[in-house]
């Protein structure tokens, strides 16, 4: 897929160019193998189960040709020309002078052992599933891939090696899903401003489980499957090779041509993969976004109109995956079609031997389980690459927004601790689609102060805001925390320093008191109450019937504007933090408690730094410094007084606006 398409079918904003490699995915097979590593036992514990497993696809046949040819024909053991394999001939030594009747006892006490070990025999590389019910399409098989089980054997030998494939596999997708979502976390405020969050949802959800078919498919099953299928040929050649040396070429021809007639499909499963995930993304963008504004969609009754483009979409996303489907079918198909033609040879090399009496009835039962063996490891090892594009185009998909710039390389510098204050030294904005947000801004805020921000819509006055935390990082110039560039900080202590109230009420579905402590977990509930109380959400809360133990909806969608702008507020102040900023914090306030939060901001402002952006005059006036901003400049700054007395000054209009 181009990356037009990723992009105009999609809604892929960031990871326009998901197009993939040959290269690409063998990087992409080295750094997933890292994920391995901290579960390194469990990984060779299965490397040493699934080994384990091809123990009845090599004993089971000689059993059931000592049954054919020495109990139901009654042949003697001393008159077959085929030698047993030296893991088998203890067993021939101990019953080569049992009559027919014990013969059969001990061969099918045999048999009873291995049933009990390692069952029936599924015959597969994956006989054995602990698969859920699953759709057709990408979400739901990957949801499967989380806790994935599978077992080349059954019985007691099969049941630990499916629960050891559980343990692994999710171990190994918990840790690159959990790695991924900790880095989506830690994205740059513009990065995550154009991240839809549906797909973030999908990359976490279902493009992480692909981690562990790269893990396992990758390592474990290649070298079983040719360690399966070298010992089958060699079981052959020394028990028939002899006879028929021909059939021992057939063998060892089988996995070659299977690469031969699946690996030119590689590309193909890899372009489809990549389409349907990125159509599954777009169907979970659609649903978050209608479902996060269900309240715009019913007022201006557009729920059928929503209804059809999430149809639309999802069938998009059915439809790629019926292509995935198509090409899997083909590689069945086509490596079915390429081994059945070597099976059929075998078998008339076997039967014309059987014919002339060279071999006994057995004796193919004894070759169709070892070339059956060999097929089944050919047709395994012909698909593994093929199959390994579908998981690599979902690990690419991860490791785009793992390798994204993020705050993790701030972590572990130096720690930063505020008791002087902040510093702007010409610092400049542009956000990276170009748009200038700051220019050449340069002003000083001392502990104890509390600092105004004023000015029209679009001024920079949150993008200057969203530079004290951290949120953005300057082009030009320097921010420095007591002295020292923010850059070179510790970001996690960076914001330690820093409690910021949104604009946008933002707020958990949790209870209120979770919420209040978001910030700062070990809070008293006296703490809690006083940051209430200071915030006016106090009277509200306590009226409810859980009181501070009352679960919120989504968003506070249960509460007023004003009780969620209040409890934000109140969480803002229980984060007791040496820099507090505020981002219209009044807006939906009325005058009695704005006036009791401004007065409580101004009794704890003597420990802290105070920023306040706002367009109410009664919230700007009592700062102890405005600054006035235009198109990102400082363009005035100074006391209310002072200000007030430039009458063809900006903060004068901005005053004559407030009050007419």
């Amino acid at each position: 897929m181009n990356a037009e398409v990723g992009h105009g079918s999609y809604d892929d904003r960031i990871d326009v160019d998901p197009a993939l490699n040959a290269l690409g995915v063998a990087r992409i097979l080295g750094r997933a193998l890292r994920y391995i590593l901290p579960n390194w036992r469990l990984f060779l514990l299965k490397f040493g189960l699934m080994l384990g497993s091809f123990t009845p696809l090599l004993i089971v046949p000689w059993p059931v040709k000592i049954l054919m040819d020495h109990v139901v024909l009654e042949a003697p053991l001393a008159d077959s020309d085929v030698r047993y394999p030296p893991f088998f001939q203890p067993f021939v030594d101990a019953v080569a002078g049992l009559e027919p009747a014990g013969l059969l006892l001990a061969t099918l006490a045999l048999l009873g052992a291995l049933v009990v070990l390692f069952g029936a025999g599924a015959g597969e590389p994956r006989g054995n599933t602990a698969f859920l019910a699953q759709g057709q399409d990408t979400a739901t098989q990957s949801e499967n891939m989380i806790s994935a089980g599978w077992s080349m054997a059954g019985g007691v030998w099969g049941l630990a090696d499916l629960l050891c494939n559980v343990r692994l596999v999710q171990r190994v997708t918990d840790g690159f899903r959990t790695h991924l979502f900790g880095r989506l976390l830690r994205l740059p405020m513009p990065v995550l401003d154009d991240q839809r969050i549906g797909d973030g949802i999908y990359r976490t959800m279902y493009d992480a489980p692909a981690i562990q078919g790269i893990c396992f498919d990758i390592t474990l099953m290649p070298v079983v499957s040719l360690l399966g299928a070298v010992v089958s040929v060699y079981l052959m050649h020394y028990s028939f090779g002899h006879v028929i040396p021909e059939l021992i070429w057939l063998g060892a021809a089988t996995m070659p041509i299977a690469l031969l007639f699946t690996a030119p499909l590689a590309g193909v499963a890899r372009r489809a993969s990549q389409a349907s995930r990125s159509a599954g993304s777009a169907t979970t963008n659609r649903m978050e976004e209608s479902t996060a504004n269900v309240a715009a969609v019913q007022s201006y009754g557009v729920e059928d109109r929503e209804r059809a483009a999430f149809a639309e979409a999802s069938a998009e996303s059915f439809r790629r995956y019926r292509y995935v489907v198509a090409v899997n079918i083909a590689i069945e198909v086509m490596s079915a079609l390429a081994l059945v033609s070597l099976g059929v040879w075998a078998f008339v090399l076997v039967s014309e031997q059987i014919i002339a009496g060279r071999l006994l009835p057995g004796d193919f039962l004894v070759v169709l389980g070892l070339f059956g063996t060999v097929a089944g490891s050919a047709i395994t090892f012909g698909r593994l690459w093929v199959d390994f594009q579908n998981n690599a185009a979902g690990v690419r998909r991860v490791l785009f927004y793992v390798d994204l710039p993020n705050d993790d390389a701030r972590r572990g510098a130096q720690r930063s601790h505020v008791r002087q204050g902040v510093v702007f030294e010409n610092v400049s904005l542009t956000y990276p689609d170009g748009r200038r947000a700051l220019q050449d801004v340069s002003f000083e805020a001392r502990m104890g102060q509390t600092i105004a921000i004023v000015g029209p819509t679009g001024a920079g006055k949150t993008s200057l805001a969203y530079l004290i935390p951290g949120f953005l990082q300057p082009t030009a110039g320097r921010v420095l925390l007591d002295g020292v560039d923010l850059k070179t900080l510790d970001i996690d202590s960076v914001r330690d320093q820093v409690a910021y109230v949104f604009q946008e009420h933002l707020l958990f579905s949790d209870t209120i008191a979770a919420n209040l402590r978001l910030g700062r977990p070990a809070a008293t509930e006296a703490e809690l109450t006083a940051a209430a109380r200071a915030s006016g959400a106090h009277d509200f809360v306590a009226d409810l019937p859980d009181g501070y133990q009352t679960v919120l909806g989504r968003d506070g969608g249960t509460l007023s504007v004003g009780q969620k702008q209040r409890l934000c507020l109140a969480r803002g102040l229980v984060r007791d933090a040496p820099v507090l900023i505020l981002d219209e914090p009044t807006a939906a306030l009325d005058p009695e408690t704005e006036r009791a939060l401004m007065a409580a901001l101004e009794a704890s402002s003597r420990d802290r730094i105070v920023f306040v952006i706002a367009h109410r005059l009664s919230t700007v006036a009592r700062a102890d410094r405005i600054l006035v901003m235009e198109d990102g400049r400082i363009v005035e700054s100074g006391t209310h007084s002072d200000l007030l007395a430039n009458t063809r000054g900006a903060y004068r209009r901005f005053v004559e606006s407030a009050e007419g």
